[in-house]
């Protein structure tokens, strides 16, 4: 019986991870499907709303400009790299792996004013888009969603992703001037992210304000 129930549970395990493999594939699709800044980001904010059923959630990025200032939404916010709300997130990015579990008060006010103590337990994923540090945070109202002991390989391919298919909008689009974005086969979007993965092997260093 013991053995039984072994299988069955290895069987369940494999069925999960078909799950999230496709839902993967389906991110992948949409941000290589998308045309610009603004489409990319649409095409994450759908994914994680419709493929991952991500209650709540917020990219918070410290690079702004006029292009990204015309997008910013509840999903999206531009924030200084020095402000003492980003900084106290300082570990998780230095770390550069993502984190689940409860978070401050205060944290938890910064990265969802909107939801406040609905906030149960939080995902955060630590990005580097345009050599500038970022933090893609989600939200559940339950308190053990998230929690230390979960494994975070999953988020790590979604930071890989969204970090790639941002980072591959031509300079020109990011600044709001007049430029063609570079058009990439998924192939390179996955070359990319492979490439990306080994890097941010490396801890992400945060220069001193």
């Amino acid at each position: 019986e013991r053995g039984e129930a072994r299988l069955h549970e290895l069987i369940a395990i494999g069925h999960g991870n078909d799950a999230l493999a496709e839902k993967m594939h389906r991110l992948a699709c949409r941000l290589v499907r998308a045309r610009g800044l603004v489409a990319r980001l649409d095409a994450m904010e759908s994914s994680l709303r419709e493929d991952f059923a991500a209650p709540d959630f917020v990219l918070v990025l410290t690079r702004s400009t006029p292009a990204l200032a015309a997008v910013e939404a509840r999903h999206l916010r531009i924030v200084p790299a020095d402000s003492a709300d980003f900084r106290s997130f300082e570990s998780l990015i230095l770390s550069g792996k993502p984190r689940c579990g409860h978070v401050r008060d205060s944290q938890r006010d910064f990265l969802f004013p909107a939801s406040g103590s609905a906030i149960g337990s939080v995902a955060l994923v630590p990005l580097t888009i345009h050599h500038a540090s970022a933090v893609l945070a989600i939200g559940s109202p339950d308190a053990h969603h998230f929690n230390p002991t979960m494994g975070t390989e999953y988020l790590a391919r979604i930071r890989e992703l969204i970090a790639t298919a941002l980072d591959g909008v031509e300079i020109g689009d990011i600044e709001g001037l007049e430029g063609v974005e570079r058009q990439q086969p998924a192939r390179d979007v996955e070359r990319r992210a492979r490439a990306r993965q080994r890097r941010d092997e490396r801890p992400v260093v945060v220069a001193p304000s």
